[in-house]
């Protein structure tokens, strides 16, 4: 105890020696009054490193209050931690006043509760500092001690060794540099023993680091001011793919952690017990191929293994739990369900291990700790790997959720094995086939049928939204898509294939009858497609009915969609009898590298055959890509509004 406080002090004096002026920092940040609701005036980290990896933590934010919003944003500040393997302790905290004077705030008033949770019941703290009621022009500002790091590992005793990385001995931090707001004044400062070498690296921008001898070993310190914030943009990248951070790690190389994470797992988490033979034998027994069984055990683990995150004693973290546990409980998270898969598949015969990869982020090409997923790494006859995921494929027809492609990942391997990357997943795997076959009289009304067939994540989407629901409210679902438009719409005979079987791609048909559709004039008729109108009202369409402002022609960073994709959209309506063409949807066309639209319209015989193929090339575009997304969404759109005339 007297240690930890002696640390204190001479970290808080550290800090006193080093710490810009608040209130410069409050009179500089006056420019973005207007602009932001809340300024970080300071943002302040000392960390010490022990040789076991061990980390000490003083942390100082300082925040300037911009307006009325950000007077109630910041009545309370909230914080959170696993206490497996944290603790983090308010040590000060207070508000600097606009009009001069300075509010302390309790340390007695600070509360500390479990946090609510859904899915991962992993005992979460939350610690919240009310600073009550605010005024334009506040500055309020805290203080945090923190020992420990933010991921859980293997540990079963109370003393500071539940504090030690799940790496012993090594130490890694991501530190973002860079916000959606501006930040005044940023430092981090790390000291570590003089024989523990440490590797860094700066992205999307400079910093020139500070490095010391000290009497514990080296310090480095990075510091920035008046740093710009981030620019938000509709559907960008996740902010760690493009703001400034900062990466910093002792392991050398990803072969290194690779090879960590294969021995802290080897030998613990992959037991197969007689009942998991007996389960495996019993599901492949059936098998005709490799394949066969490939898909039989994804599938099952991805199905019966509940997704619930529960704290199961040894095993948290990085270290799976047994497989026999999962197979006993039924229950996991991803690193279970992933440790019960790879386990089934040796009971198989087959060579497989688990791996890490971050879903919803790009993982630099730095040993640091990027990894927020499990998932498993089939090792195949030639020596290359595959992989497969049980938590993502539950009810999707692939072995592996093609969200998450063209994103890194790490396996668990007694060789090492570098930094990879999953698959790309062309557009044509994922398809979206709309049909409309149907009539349209002299009143106006349409009557028709729209038949349906998706693949893919495609498939997946529509699949889990059949799933999810009552039949009754499926119904209400698809009238819903067509009643957006047209509310008089009546829908009869819905078929759609049973969601649970995934041996083929999702159907759904059914007749659909549409009073006053068509607008009538005094030559002729006028109506938008129908199909177009199905498909950007169709809630797994999404991107689709993005917002495109007609300034907004190019972009800062790259943008997200859920998966490649291929739109296949083709409808026949017949007309009565001496149609002639006055409005058709030619000539709409755009061939991008990175989307591509192309539509075809013709009138014969009374009849309108319209068709539109749209394609997403990627599911992370770059910055470059916006004037093809653009593009096709454009045309897609003004198609979809525009109306086609007909004479007689």
């Amino acid at each position: 105890m007297r240690r930890c406080w002696l640390l204190l002090v001479f970290i808080c004096a550290t800090w006193l020696l080093a710490a810009p002026d608040v209130a410069e920092l409050s009179r500089k940040a006056d420019v973005y009054r207007g602009k932001f609701d809340h300024v970080i005036l300071l943002d302040d980290a000392d960390v010490r490193v022990h040789d076991s990896g061990l980390g000490h933590r003083h942390e100082t934010v300082a925040v300037k209050v911009m307006s009325e919003r950000g007077c109630r944003d910041f009545h309370t500040v909230s914080l959170f931690y696993d206490p497996l393997t944290q603790v983090v302790k308010v040590v000060a905290a207070e508000v600097l006043q606009a009009d001069g004077g300075r509010r302390q705030i309790s340390l007695a008033d600070v509360k500390t509760y479990p946090q609510p949770a859904r899915a991962i019941y992993w005992p979460n703290i939350r610690i919240s500092i009310p600073f009550g009621l605010l005024e334009v022009g506040d500055v309020l500002r805290y203080e945090l001690e923190k020992k420990g790091f933010s991921y859980a590992l293997l540990a079963d005793d109370m003393d500071d060794s539940r504090f030690v990385p799940p790496m012993a001995g090594h130490f890694y931090d991501i530190v973002h540099f860079q916000d959606f707001i501006p930040i005044m004044s940023k430092r981090y400062a790390v000291e570590l023993p003089k024989d523990k070498p440490l590797q860094y690296r700066f992205y999307h921008g400079e910093v020139a680091p500070f490095l010391e001898f000290t009497d514990f070993g080296m310090r480095y310190v990075f510091e920035k001011n008046d740093i710009e914030p981030v620019t938000r943009e509709p559907h960008m990248v996740d902010i760690s793919d493009v703001c400034q951070k900062l990466l910093l790690s002792t392991t050398a190389r990803w072969e290194d952690k690779s090879e960590w994470f294969y021995g802290v797992n080897e030998n613990f988490s992959f037991e197969v017990i007689p009942a998991v033979q007996e389960k495996v034998d019993e599901l492949i027994r059936p098998c005709r191929t490799d394949e066969e069984k490939i898909d039989v055990l994804n599938h099952w683990v991805a199905h019966y293994i509940r997704y619930s995150g529960l704290s199961m004693g040894q095993g948290e973290g990085y270290t799976l739990h047994p497989s026999d546990m999962i197979f006993r409980d039924r229950s996991g998270v991803c690193k279970d369900k992933a440790s019960l898969l790879v386990t089934f598949l040796r009971a198989a015969g087959f060579d497989a291990y688990p791996a890490m990869t971050m879903a919803g982020a790009r993982i630099e090409d730095f040993p640091a700790d990027h990894f927020n997923h499990s998932v498993v790494a089939l090792r195949q006859k030639d020596g290359t790997f595959r992989l497969l995921d049980p938590t993502w494929v539950p009810w999707v027809r692939e072995q592996w959720s093609s969200a998450e492609q063209e994103q890194q990942y790490l396996i668990g391997y007694k060789e090492g094995q570098p930094l990879m990357t999953t698959p790309y997943s062309p557009p044509e795997r994922h398809y979206y086939d709309l049909h409309v076959r149907g009539a349209i009289d002299t009143g106006g009304t349409l009557t028709g049928r729209i038949t349906l067939e998706c693949e893919g994540q495609t498939d997946s989407r529509l699949r889990r939204l059949i799933r999810r629901d009552h039949p009754m409210q499926t119904e209400a679902y698809f009238i819903h898509t067509v009643t957006q438009d047209f509310p008089a719409a009546e829908i009869t005979n819905l078929q759609y294939q049973d969601p649970g079987d995934i041996s083929q791609p999702m159907k759904v048909s059914f007749d659909v009858r549409i009073p006053g559709f068509a607008l009538k004039s005094l030559s002729g008729l006028a109506f938008r497609s129908p199909a177009l109108i199905y498909a950007g009202n169709d809630a797994i369409n999404q991107e689709l009915e993005w917002t495109i402002p007609d300034d907004e022609t190019e972009r800062r960073h790259g943008i997200r969609t859920r998966c490649t994709k291929l739109y296949r959209i083709t409808e026949e309506i017949t007309l009565p009898g001496g149609a002639e063409p006055v409005v058709l949807m030619n000539g709409r066309d755009h061939q991008g590298e990175f989307a591509n639209v192309e539509c075809a319209s013709t009138l014969e015989d009374n009849v309108v055959r319209n068709s539109l193929t749209l394609a997403f090339n990627k599911r992370v575009f770059p910055p470059e890509a916006w004037p093809d997304l653009r593009e096709v969404i454009r045309i897609f759109q003004t198609a979809e509004n525009d109306f086609i005339k007909v004479n007689f």
